[in-house]
């Protein structure tokens, strides 16, 4: 089956909602994120869901989800996920902590990841495919941990 991807963007430079059913447009989905994020210029963190997915709820709320946040200048992001298979979200886990990026679960609260949740652009990338590719599974292209919250 293919999969229709929704980026949630809402950046200084881009604020919109926009799809991606290839790899080719996940690719150029990515690069648009990765762009606005320049100069700290995230609202929001970045979130993606796949369409075809189930939703719960009177507010029909996705039933998984995967959000973000990028720093372009130092080519690392790191990610959290909540979905099918699991009772709580999972965030990145890293064996090679970098503790002088500030990286955002949330960006509305001033919720920092943890210097172990970073991971590079590329695997960034990776997982995104990954998550796209399988319908919103976890990707196991990257390792993860238990994160209180989505």
């Amino acid at each position: 089956m293919s999969y229709t991807l929704e980026f949630c963007l809402q950046a200084r430079a881009d604020d919109a909602t926009f799809t991606a059913r290839t790899v080719e447009e996940v690719d150029a989905a990515l690069d648009r994120v990765i762009a606005a994020a320049v100069g700290n210029g995230y609202y929001h963190n970045p979130t993606a869901l796949v369409l075809e997915r189930p939703t719960f709820g009177p507010l029909q709320f996705p039933d998984h989800g995967l959000k973000f946040d990028v720093d372009p200048d130092q080519r690392v992001a790191a990610l959290v996920w909540v979905g099918p298979g699991f009772d709580q979200p999972w965030m990145t886990l890293s064996n090679t902590p970098l503790p002088k990026v500030d990286l955002y679960r949330d960006l509305g609260i001033g919720l920092r990841f943890p210097a172990n949740a970073t991971i590079t652009l590329d695997q960034l990338r990776a997982a995104a495919h990954e998550f796209h590719e399988s319908g919103g599974h976890r990707p196991t292209c990257v390792e993860w941990q238990e994160a209180e919250g989505f």
